[in-house]
């Protein structure tokens, strides 16, 4: 090899023999799949935001029959949207015109009108997908194509604060959770005050009554009631409920199946060892729990047992001293009969640190 061919080799400026080409296509062709299970259905018409925010500003100045119809069929066409949308261009998406569409249609009437059936069975698909684990990739897409089918104030998202970005929470917060919102804009340290207090650390109340035991409130105790709320598919169903429960709160049915298993988990905590409590709370059932108390769910009470249930334990939060380990388990136990943010305990002294975090968050 010459000087001067080697120069241009390394100057890039002359092919080396035996270069691998990295750009180059492949020498071998691989051959078709024959069938890729392709969606071939194409859309009938397009569609364009301009042409859907004329919809959405019909129905809510000019409501007439077919304008609410017509803009129910465009409320689904950007709820598909939204679920197809990538997950990377999301904030991107949400910050142009097509968040000012979405916004639009939220404070519209159309969130405040009953549903239609199948958009019923649109409403409870998605919210059943939410709580799968498989699709928690997707949580934005999939709340953003479902807050267009809740009422003000008719979902609830939990940990909300910590899981949505900061380009959607506050929206969420207008729509879906008011007390979020004043959170949000309000100063720091904000709480909703108490209508309700119940008990004192200091076991204030008359003596005669410190020594009644906790109550029992259903068959399925201990081992046997965490064997049934650690199962993944039970707790899958409830977290399906809880969301079923914020989208349709009088729906018996769902009423029926929160009040069963409101049951055995309340039975959990009047049980649990202290020494466990903390370990409890970190499980899914500390999630569920926390769920359910957000909920709004303890307002409701489906049955005699809970009318019964409700006075019996709030009865054992005014005598018994709930800074004793042995009975901080029933602070859960009440707070999951009670409406949320409508009792508190009147002293945080003496419990422990991640107790007094979790009432914080409740």
């Amino acid at each position: 090899m010459g000087l001067r061919t080697w120069v241009k080799q390394q100057l890039g400026m002359a092919p080396l023999p035996d270069a691998v080409d990295l750009l180059g296509a492949p020498s071998i062709s691989m051959p078709a799949p024959k069938w890729m299970g392709l969606d071939l259905s194409i859309p009938d018409r397009s569609w364009s935001v301009a042409r859907l925010e004329a919809l959405f500003w019909d129905a809510a100045q000019l409501p007439t029959p077919s304008s609410l119809q017509a803009a129910r069929v465009a409320r689904h066409r950007l709820s598909q949207f939204w679920l197809t949308a990538p997950v990377d261009q999301l904030e991107f998406l949400y910050v142009s015109p097509l968040g000012d569409l979405q916004r639009m249609l939220l404070e519209g009437p159309l969130p405040r009108q009953p549903l239609a059936d199948d958009e019923r069975q649109w409403r409870e698909l998605l919210a059943e997908r939410m709580v799968q684990p498989e699709q928690h990739s997707r949580l934005l897409n999939l709340l953003l194509a479902l807050m267009p089918y809740t009422g003000p104030d008719k979902f609830k998202l939990s940990q909300a604060e910590t899981l949505l970005p900061e380009w959607l929470v506050l929206d969420y917060a207008t729509h879906c959770d008011p007390a979020l919102k004043l959170r949000l804009e309000g100063p720091a340290g904000y709480l909703n005050p108490a209508a309700e207090s119940v008990g004192e650390a200091n076991g204030s109340g008359d003596p005669a009554l410190q020594d009644f035991e906790l109550p029992v409130l259903c068959q399925q105790r201990g081992e046997e009631a965490l064997a049934v709320l650690s199962d993944a598919e039970v707790v899958r169903k409830i977290k399906a409920l809880i969301t079923l429960y914020g989208l349709a709160p009088d729906d018996q049915e769902t009423l029926d199946e929160l009040s069963g298993l409101r049951r055995v988990l309340a039975q959990l905590w009047l049980d649990v060892d202290a020494s466990d409590l903390e370990d409890l709370f970190n499980t899914d059932v500390g999630e569920i729990t926390s769920q359910l108390i957000s909920s709004g769910f303890g307002a409701v009470l489906v049955n005699a047992d809970d009318e019964m249930t409700r006075p019996q334990l709030k009865r054992c939060a005014e005598q018994l001293d709930v800074a004793e380990p042995d009975y901080q388990g029933l602070i859960f136990a009440t707070l999951l009969y009670f409406p949320a943010n409508k009792i508190e305990f009147d002293q945080v002294e003496g419990l422990p640190n991640w107790l007094v975090e979790a009432l914080g968050h409740l």
